[in-house]
């Protein structure tokens, strides 16, 4: 019941759901009951046997009496005046008027609950997105893409599937079970608790079956991730399996984790369908004993009012019970399946954001000053990457990160634009710590350019006004101009709405680098970070890009990571790291000067 009190906020505002569906269940219910209650005056015709004769009419009451004898009055004047046939039609209308009105109300009923549904599910998606891209690149790192996307999809179809279903049940069927008793308890109250002996016992054997479920679902579930992380991996990484002729290796690691999965899905699915045969069964052997039983009070005992004709009316009504408490009894099993699902659904929501804004946080849109970089450090665990960091970055400068890989420059980017928080020391804008300024405020003034140009599978516009979204179509023109990619996209078939395919799979690097500048031209940032935005590109697409970046980086705060330390020799400053140490710090002269650690890496690049 916790997994369903956690669900109810995700179908708010219940006003719109709740009263419509009570209201449409207790009509289904009640027409329902009078369509078996109706069927004793049809057996008696059937019979032969003389009706219940009601000649006065009674007074009217909220008693179950008085519609019984308003009925048996009507009926009495018809078989009376126009004969038993025309009785008999009279009823017929009555459960044909009254079977239309069941259906109708328990497909209204349905509806309700469909939007409840798609409603809660829609919800969830919502949540588990919002979520997951406001969710701190720490978190994303330390999660495998395919186990969020299975959480997404596949847990979220669970909770409809199980948790949903179980809802419409615990919903509907307990008061189909509890006004069907009732019914039955007023015809025979002998009969009727002689079938409560058949209720704990059923119970019992479900409450059996169900006690392995959760952790068979659990395990199936994490079997399936693995299952979905392999193929997302196989199919990203297509070019290195069949280059390396991996294909087999890859085939045969999958058919291991395939067949687990089919293994315990079999043992889980397994358990829960045989509480439907065995619920069944024990309801027919209930059944069966409850003819006996009847047959023993009518025809030897004598002491039960029950007639012929209303003993197999109580039996017809009686079978209706079986369905609900099948759907009742499987609910355990249903739900167990649910509750898998949903403890890791909620276990993402509950995840806590570890970069998020502070309380009191300033607002700052401007860049007006510096970037100050005080006694910085960080480590990733217990492996340090910073150690002591101090920068100071002017308005209108240009700053290069230089050094070998994992030196620690792609770190201290991350911490600038605030994706991981320092550990010691603070980055300050203008004086003011970026973890005072709100988060949307510190990144919308700083673009990033980097040698990972991601694309979304959309148009080339689309792409371009990504941090710019109401920018109008002659703004994104001049940023592809600025950027030099008005060329390239106008010469396409359908230019600015070409779609650029999966990651920007149908452009080259140079015109993927190339529209992610324009990105950048259009969002306007004062401060610029490039990392490494040219070092996958060949010798003309450099050239092209380099020329896209000094229009970027006109009038513009920048700083640059670039292996290629021909890039950044006419930076303001550059600064050498190794091993998360500043090492050297000057302009390109005077470091090959000194004739220190950043000589020997221009010599060996021979940029000289």
């Amino acid at each position: 019941m916790k997994i369903l009190k956690r669900l109810i906020p995700f179908a708010r505002p219940l006003k719109h759901f709740f009263p419509e569906y009570t209201i449409y269940t207790f009509f289904s219910i009640l027409f329902g009951l009078v369509n078996f209650a109706l069927l004793i005056p049809v057996l008696g015709l059937l019979f032969n046997k003389d009706a219940v004769a009601v000649i006065t009419k009674p007074t009217f009451s909220f008693t179950l009496n008085f519609a019984k004898d308003f009925f048996n009055y009507h009926f009495t004047s018809i078989a009376n005046e126009h004969g038993k046939f025309w009785a008999l039609a009279f009823v017929c209308a009555i459960i044909g008027v009254s079977i239309l009105l069941t259906n109708f109300f328990r497909y209204m009923s349905v509806r309700v609950m469909l939007r409840l549904r798609l409603k809660i599910l829609g919800n969830l998606r919502s949540a588990l997105y919002k979520k997951y891209i406001h969710q701190s690149l720490p978190y994303h790192h330390n999660k495998k893409k395919s186990d969020l996307l299975v959480v997404m999809i596949n847990e979220v179809q669970e909770i409809e599937s199980s948790v949903l279903n179980s809802l419409q049940v615990i919903l509907r069927d307990p008061f189909i079970v509890l006004s069907y008793f009732a019914v039955l308890f007023y015809w025979s109250p002998k009969l009727t608790l002689f079938t409560l002996l058949f209720l704990p016992i059923t119970g019992f054997a479900i409450s059996i079956l169900t006690k392995k479920l959760k952790k068979l679902s659990y395990f199936s579930s994490e079997m399936m991730n693995k299952l979905l992380g392999i193929s997302e991996e196989s199919i990203s990484g297509i070019k290195p399996i069949q280059s390396f002729t991996a294909e087999n290796d890859m085939g045969e690691k999958f058919n291991q984790i395939n067949n687990d999965f089919t293994k315990h899905s079999k043992r889980l699915f397994g358990r829960k369908e045989l509480a439907s045969p065995i619920s069944e069964t024990i309801g027919v052997l209930a059944a069966l004993c409850l003819v006996l039983f009847g047959g023993y009070l009518i025809l030897i005992d004598g002491t039960t009012s029950l007639s012929g004709e209303a003993f197999i009316g109580y039996l017809a009504l009686y079978t209706q019970l079986i369905q609900p408490l099948k759907n009742i009894s499987s609910t355990s099993s249903n739900l167990q399946r649910g509750i898998v699902a949903s403890e890791k659904i909620f276990d993402v929501l509950d995840s806590e954001v570890v970069i998020k804004d502070l309380p009191n946080t300033t607002e700052k849109t401007s860049f007006e000053h510096k970037i100050d970089i005080k006694a910085i450090n960080f480590a990733y665990g217990e492996k340090s990457v910073l150690n002591n960091i101090n920068l100071t970055i002017a308005k209108g400068k240009t700053i290069a990160l230089v050094g070998q890989s994992g030196s620690g420059k792609s770190t201290l980017i991350d911490l600038i634009c605030r994706f991981y928080d320092v550990q010691n020391g603070e980055i300050n804008i203008d004086d003011v710590p970026i973890k005072n300024i709100k988060i949307s405020n510190l990144r919308s003034l700083i673009s990033v350019v980097s040698q990972d140009n991601f694309l979304f599978n959309d148009t080339i516009a689309t792409n371009i006004s990504l941090g710019n979204p109401t920018a109008t179509m002659n703004d994104i023109i001049a940023a592809a101009k600025i950027a030099n990619a008005h060329d390239f996209i106008t010469a396409m078939p359908d230019g600015y709405l070409t779609n650029t395919g999966e990651r920007g799979v149908k452009l080259s690097g140079g015109q993927r680098q190339r529209i992610t500048i324009a990105r950048a031209v259009l969002k306007n940032s004062p401060i610029i970070i490039l990392d490494e935005a040219t070092s996958a590109l060949d010798t003309e697409s450099e050239r092209l890009v380099q020329d896209a970046i000094n229009n970027l980086m006109n009038n513009r705060t920048s700083i640059v990571i670039a292996h290629r330390l021909s890039t950044v020799r006419h930076a303001n400053e550059i600064i050498v790291l190794h091993q998360g140490t500043i090492v050297e710090r000057g302009t390109h002269d005077g470091l090959i000067a000194e004739e220190g650690y950043y000589k020997k890496l221009v010599e060996m690049q021979e940029v000289r």
